[in-house]
C-alpha cells in the first residue's frame, strides 16, 4: 500500500458555503484519498498521496477558490504500512506570512512515536502559532512545506477540539446604516477614527449606500458598541441585523414575566436540531441558532405559537436599507431645512438689496436702524436653527482631526455673521447715523443655497443606486405553501406564509402575476417566466416539470407547483444582491487619490481664505485700488473674498467622482445581467489586452454527446485476484463499469458518457460500486469498481493518462483516435485492469455567438487566445470555427494558471473567460475573470465579473461597459478638478483687475450645484447603449433604459430623477411661486424637443 501523508489546515473565508466549494475543489486534483471538513472549527483534513499532491498545490487550489479565503497550514502527518516505513525526517518551516498572520516564527520539528501510526492533529505551542498561507505566490520556501514521515516523530495525541493556537485572530462583521455622510472627507473621518479603536480590524465604509462594514475582535470590543464609535464623531450609526447561517430573531409578542422567555426556551431547547436559545424579554425577541439541515425557522415560529405566543420574523433591516439608497429621510430632512432657511433668507435679502436704501436705514433709536436690526433678527433662525446641524458636524469633526464640507461652511457663515454682527454694535455704541456695513444676507442665502444644492443632491444620489433598490424589492413578502396528504401524496389544502418562512423541500404554489418567492423545481403545471430584474433576459422563459425558477422572478402565464430547494439568504436572489450590494460599497484605486486629496483640501482651502483676505487688506490699505464698479468700504470687499473663497471650494464633487459612477455603473449591469464585483475590476478591465478563453463550456455548449464507442474485450488479468475470480467482460459488462465511474464525475464528457451508458443500456443503475475514485483535471479520471465478486480497475482519459496508470496503448488505436480527433471529435480511451478496452468519439456543438464575440473583441482591439486541456486537433478545430488562431491546447488547469503568469510577465492585462472548477485558479490568477452563465460556484466565487445570462455577447458588452464607466469616472474628476481650478482663483481675486468677482452668495450657489452636477454625470450612465457590433447580434438593444437619440437619453435622464414629484411638494408649501419647478420643466421641454412657448402660461 502506497505511503500517505495527512495535512491539516484551517479555513477562513466570507463565503458561507465554503466547506462545499472547498472539499468540490479538493476533489478535483490527482492524489487525494479523503477529505474531512469541520465546519464549526474552519478545518480541513485531506489525506493524500504525497508523490501525486505538494502542500503547495493544495494551498494554492484553495486560495485560488476566491480572494478572501485564506489558509492556515497547521503541521503535516503521514500514515503509512510498516512494511513501507522508511527512516526520514522533515522539518515544518515556514512560508511567506499574510495579512492574514501577523510575523511569526517557524514552528518546532515535531515527531510522532511508532505507537500511533494513524494520522493525528497536533497542538503547537501558542507562542509559535503555524504560518499563514493566503496565496501561492507567497511561498518562500514550498519545500518546506514537505510532508513529515511517519516514524520519524514524536508528538502526543490531543483532540481535535483541543489545544489548537491558531494564528488568525477571531472576528466578527458588523454592517451599519450610516447617516449624515456628505463627501470623502466624512468617509476619512469615520475610517481613520474608528481603524484606531481597540478591537477594531478593518472598517470599509461607502457614501453613497450611506453603510459601513466593520470586521472586530469580539473579545475586545462589542458588537453594540460599536455604532457609538461613529456616533461620537456626529453621524448617525445603526446595526443592520444580518441572518447568520444557522440563526433567527423573532419578535416574540405575549411575554410578560420571566416565567414565559423560561417556557420558550425550554420547549425549543427541546426540539431536534436546536442548538441555542437567547430570549431577550424587554425586547420581545428571541435569537435562536439550528442546524439548517434538521429544522427550520418556520417549526420555531410554530413552536413558539403552540406555546401561547405570537412570533414573527425581525425585519432584516431591508426596509431601512431602501429608505437609506433611496435617501428617502435625508430628503425629506434637507426640503424641511431649505424652506426653514429660505422663508427667513428671502426677506433679508429683499431688506437688502430690494428695499430702497431711504426705508432700510430709517433710524428708531441712535445707532439703531431699521433694515440692519431686521436682517440680524431673521438671521438669527437660520445661523443657529438651521444651521445648527452644519456647527454640530463641524465641531465633531474637528475635535477628531478631520476637516469636512461642513467645516468650509460653518467658518464661512460665522465669520460673515459675526462681522456683521461686531459692526452693527459698534454702530449702535458710537450712535452712528449712517446704517452699519453688514452682510447678513450672505449668511441666510448661504445656509438657504446649501441646504438646497443638499436636497437636489440627495435626490440625485437616491437614483443612482435604483438597481439595488429594485433587487432588493423583488423578494415577495408571501407565499402559497401547500400541504400534501402523505397516505395519498396529493394535496390536502394551501395556507399563506411569509417568505422567511419557507424552507427547502416545501411545496409552494405560483399563480400567474405572482413573484416566485425561493429557488426551486417545478413539479406541476407549466408557464412562462419573467427573468429580466434578475437575469437581464428581456424575454419571458419557458418553464415546465424539472425546471428550476429562480426567487424574484415574475410568473406569466400559467399555474405550477414548485418545490424549494434555496430560501432566504441562500437564493440566487439573494446572492445577486449581495454581490451587487459588495461591488457598490467597493472603492475604485483612483478613489484613494480623491481620499488624500480630499485630506489636505479643506485645511488649503481655509489657508487660502485667510491668505486672500490678507493680501486685499494689504493692497487697499497700502494703495489706492478700487476694483471697477465696487463703491463700498473696500476692508468689507477684503473680508467677502476671504469668505468667497472658504465657501466656494468643493471637496464633495472630488469624493463623488468615483462612487456615484461605481454604483450607476454597475447597477447598470446587473440590469443587464453582467454582475461586476466592484471598483477594482471595473479600473482593471479598462486596461484589458488579452483575452483567453476556456473551450469546453465557454466556446461550446459544454453538451456534448457520444456519436461513436469501440469495444475492445480485455483478456483476464490474472495478477489481480484479490477480490475473486473475474470472468471476460462483455459490452453490457464495460458500459456498466464505464458508467458507474462517470456517475462520480462532474465534467461534461463524463456526464455526456454517463448517459450513453444509461441509454445504451436501457437503465438508470449499472449493479456495481465505486470503491474509489481520483479526477486529475485535463487528464482523465482513475476509479476502482467492483462487485460482490470481482474487482475492476479502471482509467478513462486520453492516452497520456492511460499509459501512466500503466494500460498499453498500440500504435494502431494511436493513429484511429487521431483521425477522428483531425475531424474535431473529442476521443476518451478506456482501460480496465491495465488493458487498453475501448473508445468513446465524442463531439461538442459551438455556441452561436462565439464567432461573433471573438469578432467583436478584436473590434474592441483585443488580442484573443484560447486554452484547454483537450487534444490538439479537437482544439484546432474548434479554434478554428471561431477564428482563434492562437491555441494552446492539452493544458492543465496548473498549465493554466502557469500560461496566464507567463502572458502577465510578457506585459499582457489579461481577462481569462471559463465555467468551471479546473478554470477557477487561472481564473483567481487573471487580471480579471469572467465567468459564464451557468459556471460552477467556485468559478464565480474567483471572478471579478459573473454573466447571468446565457449569451457570449455579454462578454464584449461587460468589457465595453467597464470602459464607459471608467471613462465617466475620468470625466467626473476633470469636472472636479477644473471647477476648484477655475473658481477658487476668481473667488480670490483673479479677476479684480477687470472688475470680475464672486460675491459669497453666488460662491454658495456654485458650490452646491458642483456636487450635482457630479452626481447627474454619472447617472448619464443609465443611458448606456450596447455596442453596435452586440446589437447587430442580438438583433435589439436591452439596455435599461431604451431610446434611439441623445434627446432621448437626455429626457430618461429627467425622467428617472423624478425631480417633478420632488418640486411640486416643494411648490405646494412655498405658495406656488417658487421658479425651480418650471425650470426643469423647460429643461424637460428642450430635451424632448418642445418650443419654450409650449411650457405653460404660469412658467417663471
Amino acid at each position: 500500500m502506497s505511503e500517505t501523508v495527512q495535512y491539516t489546515l484551517r479555513v477562513t473565508s466570507t463565503d458561507t458555503a465554503w466547506a462545499d466549494s472547498v472539499e468540490f475543489a479538493l476533489f478535483s486534483l490527482l492524489g487525494i484519498r479523503d477529505v474531512a471538513i469541520d465546519e464549526a472549527a474552519t478545518t480541513v483534513t485531506v489525506t493524500a498521496d504525497p508523490a501525486l499532491l505538494s502542500s503547495e498545490e493544495l494551498v494554492s487550489t484553495i486560495t485560488a477558490i476566491a480572494d478572501d479565503y485564506c489558509v492556515e497550514m497547521l503541521p503535516v502527518l503521514t500514515g503509512q504500512d510498516d512494511s513501507h516505513q522508511h527512516d526520514a525526517s522533515s522539518k515544518a518551516g515556514s512560508t511567506a506570512l499574510t495579512p492574514c498572520s501577523p510575523s511569526h516564527q517557524a514552528p518546532p520539528s515535531l515527531s510522532l512515536s511508532p505507537s500511533h501510526p494513524t494520522p493525528l492533529t497536533l497542538s503547537l505551542p501558542s507562542s509559535q502559532p503555524p504560518a499563514a498561507v493566503s496565496s501561492p505566490n507567497h511561498l518562500s520556501n514550498p519545500t518546506s512545506l514537505s510532508p513529515i514521515k511517519n516514524n520519524s516523530l514524536n508528538a502526543d495525541v490531543i483532540s481535535p477540539r483541543l489545544g489548537l493556537k491558531s494564528g488568525i485572530p477571531i472576528s466578527e462583521k458588523a454592517l451599519l446604516d450610516v447617516g449624515g455622510m456628505t463627501c470623502a472627507a466624512c468617509v476619512n473621518t469615520i475610517e481613520s477614527n474608528v481603524s484606531k479603536a481597540p478591537g477594531i480590524l478593518s472598517i470599509k465604509v461607502s457614501l453613497l449606500a450611506q453603510r459601513a462594514e466593520i470586521e472586530f475582535n469580539p473579545s475586545i470590543i462589542q458588537r453594540a458598541d460599536i455604532p457609538n464609535l461613529i456616533e461620537d464623531m456626529g453621524f448617525d450609526a445603526a446595526l443592520i441585523q444580518q441572518e447568520s447561517k444557522g440563526s433567527i430573531t423573532l419578535q416574540i409578542y405575549g411575554m410578560t414575566c420571566a416565567s414565559c422567555s423560561g417556557t420558550i426556551t425550554q420547549q425549543v431547547s427541546l426540539m431536534p436540531g436546536i442548538k441555542s436559545v437567547s430570549i431577550n424579554l424587554l425586547a420581545n425577541n428571541g435569537v435562536f441558532t439550528f442546524d439548517k439541515s434538521i429544522c427550520g425557522v418556520r417549526d420555531i415560529v410554530e413552536k413558539i405559537e403552540d406555546l401561547g405566543f405570537d412570533a414573527l420574523v425581525a425585519d432584516g433591516g431591508t426596509n431601512s436599507q431602501l429608505e437609506s439608497l433611496n435617501r428617502t429621510r435625508e430628503i425629506q430632512e434637507w426640503r424641511a431645512a431649505f424652506w426653514r432657511a429660505f422663508v427667513f433668507a428671502f426677506p433679508v435679502s429683499v431688506v437688502s438689496m430690494v428695499l430702497p436704501k431711504s426705508i432700510s436705514s430709517i433710524r428708531i433709536l441712535p445707532g439703531v436702524h431699521v433694515g440692519v436690526w431686521a436682517m440680524f433678527l431673521l438671521t438669527c433662525p437660520v445661523q443657529f436653527g438651521v444651521a445648527r446641524r452644519f456647527y454640530v458636524s463641524a465641531y465633531k469633526a474637528v475635535s477628531h482631526g478631520s476637516y469636512t464640507m461642513d467645516v468650509l461652511i460653518t467658518l464661512g457663515t460665522s465669520i460673515a455673521f459675526a462681522f456683521s454682527t461686531f459692526t452693527m454694535v459698534r454702530s449702535l455704541m458710537l450712535s452712528s447715523e449712517e446704517p452699519p456695513e453688514v452682510f447678513f444676507e450672505t449668511c441666510a442665502s448661504l445656509i438657504a443655497f446649501v441646504t438646497f444644492g443638499r436636497y437636489l443632491e440627495n435626490l440625485a444620489k437616491g437614483k443612482t443606486s435604483t438597481a439595488l433598490s429594485k433587487l432588493m424589492s423583488l423578494a415577495p413578502s408571501h407565499a402559497v405553501l401547500l400541504t400534501v396528504d402523505n397516505s395519498t401524496g396529493l394535496v390536502s389544502g394551501e395556507r399563506k406564509i411569509a417568505t422567511e418562512l419557507i424552507q427547502p423541500g416545501d411545496l409552494i404554489k405560483i399563480v400567474p402575476g405572482e413573484r416566485i418567492a425561493a429557488d426551486g423545481v417545478v413539479v406541476f403545471g407549466s408557464s412562462h417566466v419573467d427573468e429580466s430584474l434578475v437575469t437581464g433576459e428581456s424575454r419571458a422563459v419557458s418553464k415546465k416539470l424539472d425546471d428550476a425558477v429562480i426567487a424574484g422572478t415574475i410568473n406569466t402565464t400559467g399555474m405550477m407547483h414548485m418545490r424549494a430547494t434555496r430560501v432566504g439568504t441562500d437564493t440566487t436572489l439573494s446572492q445577486i444582491l449581495k454581490l451587487v450590494s459588495d461591488a457598490q460599497t467597493s472603492k475604485a484605486p483612483i478613489q484613494d487619490l480623491a481620499d488624500q486629496v480630499a485630506s489636505i483640501f479643506v485645511p488649503g482651502v481655509i489657508a487660502l481664505g485667510c491668505a486672500t483676505f490678507a493680501f486685499w487688506t494689504m493692497v487697499f490699505m497700502c494703495t489706492d485700488f478700487v476694483p471697477a464698479g465696487y463703491t463700498g468700504d473696500r476692508f468689507f470687499l477684503a473680508v467677502k473674498m476671504g469668505i468667497s473663497v472658504i465657501v466656494v471650494a468643493c471637496p464633495c464633487a472630488l469624493g463623488l467622482a468615483t462612487p456615484t459612477a461605481v454604483m450607476v455603473g454597475t447597477g447598470v449591469g446587473a440590469g443587464l445581467g453582467i454582475l461586476i464585483k466592484g471598483g477594482g475590476p471595473l479600473s482593471v478591465a479598462n486596461r484589458v489586452t488579452k483575452v483567453v478563453f476556456d473551450k469546453t463550456g465557454t466556446l461550446t455548449m459544454g453538451k456534448m454527446g457520444v456519436t461513436k464507442h469501440v469495444f475492445k474485450a480485455p483478456k483476464r488479468n490474472e495478477d489481480n485476484r484479490d477480490s475473486g475470480s473475474k470472468e471476460s467482460l462483455g459490452l453490457a459488462q464495460f458500459l456498466g463499469i464505464v458508467g458507474t465511474v462517470e456517475e462520480a464525475s462532474e465534467h461534461s464528457i463524463g456526464r455526456a458518457v454517463l448517459k450513453y451508458c444509461k441509454d445504451s443500456l436501457k437503465s438508470n443503475s449499472f449493479g456495481f460500486a465505486l470503491h474509489s475514485f481520483e479526477s486529475v483535471p485535463g487528464s482523465g479520471v482513475y476509479a476502482l469498481v467492483g462487485t460482490p465478486f470481482a474487482r475492476y480497475d479502471v482509467c478513462i482519459g486520453n492516452a497520456r493518462f492511460l499509459e501512466s496508470r500503466g494500460v498499453k496503448v498500440s500504435s494502431v488505436e494511436i493513429t484511429a483516435v487521431k483521425k477522428q480527433e483531425e475531424t474535431g471529435l473529442t476521443v476518451v480511451l478506456v482501460g480496465v485492469d491495465g488493458v487498453f478496452s475501448g473508445t468513446f468519439a465524442l463531439s461538442d456543438v459551438l455556441k452561436p455567438e462565439s464567432k461573433a464575440t471573438v469578432a467583436a473583441l478584436r473590434q474592441l482591439g483585443l488580442d484573443v487566445c484560447m486554452v484547454t486541456g483537450d487534444q490538439e486537433l479537437t482544439a484546432l478545430a474548434i479554434a478554428e470555427q471561431c477564428g482563434i488562431t492562437e491555441v494552446h491546447a492539452g493544458v492543465s488547469p496548473a498549465g493554466k494558471k502557469m500560461l496566464v503568469e507567463q502572458m502577465q510577465a510578457d506585459g499582457e492585462v489579461v481577462a481569462m473567460i471559463g465555467d468551471g472548477v479546473n478554470d477557477s485558479a487561472s481564473i483567481a490568477q487573471s487580471d480579471v475573470g469572467i465567468a459564464v452563465f451557468g459556471g460552477t460556484d467556485v468559478a464565480i466565487e474567483a471572478a471579478s465579473i459573473v454573466l447571468m445570462r446565457e449569451d457570449m455577447m455579454q462578454i464584449v458588452t461587460a468589457l465595453d461597459l467597464c470602459r464607459t464607466i471608467y471613462a465617466r469616472i475620468r470625466l467626473n474628476f476633470v469636472w472636479a478638478t477644473g471647477y476648484n481650478l477655475l473658481m477658487v482663483p476668481l473667488a480670490m481675486g483673479f479677476g479684480v483687475p477687470w472688475g470680475v468677482m464672486l460675491p459669497p452668495m453666488l460662491a454658495g450657489m456654485a458650490m452646491s450645484l458642483s456636487s450635482v452636477n457630479v452626481v447627474v454625470s454619472s447617472l448619464l450612465l443609465r443611458t448606456y447603449r450596447k455596442p453596435s457590433s452586440v446589437i447587430a447580434v442580438s438583433g435589439t438593444d436591452d439596455e435599461l433604459e431604451t431610446g434611439n437619440s441623445e434627446g432621448s437619453g437626455a429626457r430618461r435622464l429627467l425622467e428617472s430623477l423624478n425631480f417633478d414629484d420632488e418640486v411640486s411638494k416643494a411648490s405646494n408649501g412655498a405658495g406656488g411661486w417658487f421658479s425651480v419647478g418650471s425650470l426643469l420643466q423647460r429643461l424637460k421641454a428642450f430635451a424632448s424637443g418642445r418650443e419654450y412657448s409650449q411650457i405653460g402660461e404660469n412658467a417663471v
